[in-house]
């Protein structure tokens, strides 16, 4: 877990965060304390009338929370937990049992979604520049489609060593490019 203070987490923050199945195979007696140590200082914080009590219910709650949301990470876990106990998922009128625990956790699912999204789309996007920069760099020299004295030369031609511009052709290319650099 981060020892960052859980009002500065962000959906962002908690996302790059350990997942919880990961942690349960790493040190499951370790993990599953810390969880229920997050759901009952949720459930003190709230103070229900009907809420867990006993050992067993809070394991069923913990076991079928890790169940329905397998990709929340740790943080996800405290970040919910704590927007629970601000009631930002609305109030809970004397009960906290699975039910409620089940529906914030759903909530703050789906704050998280878009999120999730853009994050994807950057790393996307990072990748297409990543990749778009390495190919460059073994892109056939003459081989654009700018120039069209190039463009007749495919890069599988130019690495096999076939069909390559002719030295008046790299002269010609030469030039032009020198008049452009002038310009």
């Amino acid at each position: 877990m981060q020892k960052q203070e859980i009002s500065q987490v962000t959906i962002e923050t908690a996302f790059k965060g350990t997942n919880v199945r990961t942690a349960l195979k790493l040190d499951e007696q370790a993990t599953r304390a810390a969880l229920i140590a997050m759901l009952a200082k949720c459930v003190r914080f709230v103070d229900a009338n009907k809420t867990l009590t006993e050992g067993d219910e809070y394991k069923m709650v913990l076991d079928e929370l890790v169940k329905g949301f397998p990709t929340f990470t740790i943080e996800d876990w405290r970040l919910c937990l704590y927007m629970m106990a601000k009631e930002t998922f609305g109030g809970y009128y004397e009960r906290l049992k699975l039910a409620q625990f089940v529906e914030c956790f759903t909530k703050y699912e789906q704050l998280k979604q878009p999120v999730i999204t853009k994050i994807r789309q950057d790393e996307a996007a990072d990748f297409e520049r990543m990749r778009t920069e390495a190919l460059r760099h073994i892109t056939p020299e003459f081989a654009t489609e700018i120039n069209p004295i190039a463009a007749r030369v495919s890069p599988q031609d130019w690495f096999r060593g076939e069909n390559r511009l002719t030295y008046t052709e790299r002269e010609e290319m030469e030039k032009r490019a020198k008049a452009r650099t002038n310009d």
